[in-house]
């Protein structure tokens, strides 16, 4: 089985540094990151994509990884069609332009989100969450056996954030390793594991665990009174 293996592993950027993290994310598994803003999310996603080197410890991915950067932070005039497309570049190393079956099975891939209507309108123009299922679309194209998806449902409506937390489920439910950071914590309820990131503290837990009301008090100091997921009264 394939796995993310992480030993003693230290994330940083200049004068920051996350404690040393150990993991082990399996196939078809979904692992939420939370914590507040700040906490080193973005820091973690981007050196487990390779974007960051590490400053210390072991980094073992099965293959590529694929990193889907917050709501916002892609903006291209491309169709929705082409820039799903894209995602299947990697494959395309010798060749300057996509091919006949790229394009298809990007079609295929906005098909099975139910937004084969966007194909032809601008990335650009879309909505926020418009935008979300078409960049999780190239993820399915690009067929990466790790995805990281960076806050995928901020900005997003109800219905919007409900389309995305599905896709994200498919992509594990293939086989993938998704890890998904979110400051939406009943996402984090439904996630296998949950990864609590602050400012002394790494810890994967089961969400039951992680999302108790004391650890949710000591990490974003509120106060929680109910289930994270549904709302019930806790305790």
């Amino acid at each position: 089985m394939s796995a993310l293996v992480l030993q003693s592993l230290v994330a940083g950027r200049a004068g920051f540094r996350l404690p040393a993290l150990d993991l082990t994310a399996r196939s078809g598994e979904v692992v939420a990151l939370i914590g507040p803003n700040g906490a080193g999310k973005t820091t973690l996603m981007k050196t487990l994509a390779g974007l960051i080197p590490p400053v210390s410890g072991r980094l073992d991915r099965p293959g590529a990884a694929a990193y889907l950067p917050p709501p916002g932070a892609v903006s291209a005039g491309f169709s929705a069609l082409h820039l799903t497309a894209l995602g299947r570049a990697g494959r395309r190393r010798w060749s300057p332009g996509l091919a006949a079956e790229d394009i298809e099975a990007a079609r295929a891939a906005l098909t099975r989100l139910d937004i084969a209507d966007l194909a032809d309108r601008p990335f650009d123009r879309l909505s926020s969450g418009q935008q979300q299922l078409v960049l999780i679309a190239r993820l399915f194209v690009q067929d990466a056996p790790v995805c990281l998806l960076d806050e995928p449902l901020a900005l997003l409506d109800p219905a919007h954030a409900q389309a995305v937390e599905t896709a994200v489920r498919t992509l594990a439910r293939e086989g993938r390793i998704v890890l998904a950071s979110s400051h939406h914590l009943p996402f984090a309820a439904r996630a296998d594991r949950v990864l609590a990131i602050g400012p002394d503290q790494i810890e994967a837990a089961a969400p039951a665990q992680a999302l108790a009301p004391d650890r949710v008090r000591a990490l974003f100091g509120v106060e929680v009174s109910g289930c994270p997921c549904c709302g019930q009264a806790l305790g």
